[in-house]
């Protein structure tokens, strides 16, 4: 979604300067096409379709894909668009995909037994980030950080948006989209790219959106982490029901499990063990292949779950206890009778 976002306010700004610099279209006049929404009800949508006409007076249309990663059907996808668009404008049509993460073996053309289909493929990995910032293609400049250069050059790109001419709500959309693509080195740099551009970013529509986006994926996680805190706390009253405590060491373990299906099968395995040797093996086997909370070992056989962490620690300290507690009381009765 974000970088959508980000394709988009890029688009909107630099549609002139994407069209010079990937296609060496001169162009006179451009406009984003909207695509009627009877006719593309169970069809799926161009990116961005764009009625272009050139400085010799020639119109055609050029669909700009946006592609974060490669799949398969992407130029069987580029094709019905480039007929679609074909059939309903009656104008050359020109098909671009722009793709940020790198992928060897691809070339702009797609052939079967009956169809061949050539496009612009734009492999942003290839394309040097120094060149655009040395040529100041400024609405280019949020693509920076998916184009071929380090850290060093994103920072060259925030401080010539920052210190243009250009008006506070273009500097906004720009240094937020920057920041999006940024993601793309890493979380760090975006942190510090928001920590100093903030003031100006929370003006950019595009901003909004993502920090809607944020709230609702906030909203998710806080959801998923209360169904883990009340799976916690079953387990351990099932344990403090079956044998009367808990030890700190248990509930220690079990409240740093993180997944859900962990902590249903010891739930299950609590209420249900009924001497030390079954609830051993019980409690093994289960929880052998939960990824999320293996540990990593220097050597072979210290990766272990923390799971039967939980059996040969506590736990077992546990079944020991209620075991000789029924020893105890058996050895009572027994001197009773005596």
């Amino acid at each position: 979604m974000q970088y959508d976002v980000a394709a988009k306010v890029v688009v909107q700004h630099g549609k002139e300067a994407i069209l010079k610099w990937f296609l060496h279209i001169d162009p006179e006049e451009v406009e984003l096409l909207e695509e009627i929404p009877q006719e593309s009800v169970s069809l799926r949508r161009s990116d961005f379709p764009l009625w272009v006409k050139t400085k010799d007076g020639k119109e055609k249309i050029v669909l700009l894909e946006f592609q974060t990663r490669w799949e398969r059907d992407v130029p069987i996808r580029l094709l019905e668009y480039h007929v679609r668009f074909l059939l309903r404008y009656h104008l050359p049509v020109v098909s671009v995909l722009i793709l940020f993460r790198r992928r060897e073996g691809i070339e702009g053309v797609y052939e079967d037994e009956s169809i061949r289909f050539r496009y612009h493929l734009i492999k942003m990995w290839q394309m040097k980030a120094e060149e655009v910032l040395e040529r100041g293609e400024i609405w280019l400049y949020p693509f920076v950080p998916v184009m071929e250069g380090g850290i060093e050059e994103i920072y060259k790109a925030e401080e010539g948006i920052y210190r243009s001419d250009l008006s506070r709500g273009d500097k906004a959309d720009l240094l937020t989209a920057l920041a999006i693509f940024s993601g793309f080195k890493g979380e760090q740099i975006v942190r510090e790219l928001l920590r100093r551009r903030r003031d100006i970013m929370i003006e950019s529509p595009a901003y909004e959106i993502i920090k809607e986006e944020g709230i609702r994926e906030g909203l998710q996680q806080g959801l998923q982490q209360g169904m883990l805190e009340d799976a916690r706390e079953m387990v351990l009253r099932a344990f403090g029901v079956r044998f009367k405590v808990v030890p700190p060491d248990i509930e220690e373990k079990v409240r740093s499990i993180n997944s859900r299906a962990t902590l249903v099968t010891l739930h299950e395995i609590a209420i249900t063990c009924k001497d030390p040797m079954s609830s051993e093996k019980r409690l093994k086997l289960p929880l052998a292949d939960e990824n999320p909370l293996r540990e990593e070992g220097k050597g072979r056989g210290r990766g272990k779950d923390r799971g039967e962490g939980i059996i040969s620690g506590g736990l077992r300290t546990l079944i020991s206890r209620e075991t000789r507690v029924k020893r105890r009381e058996m050895k009572m009765t027994l001197d009773s009778r005596r």
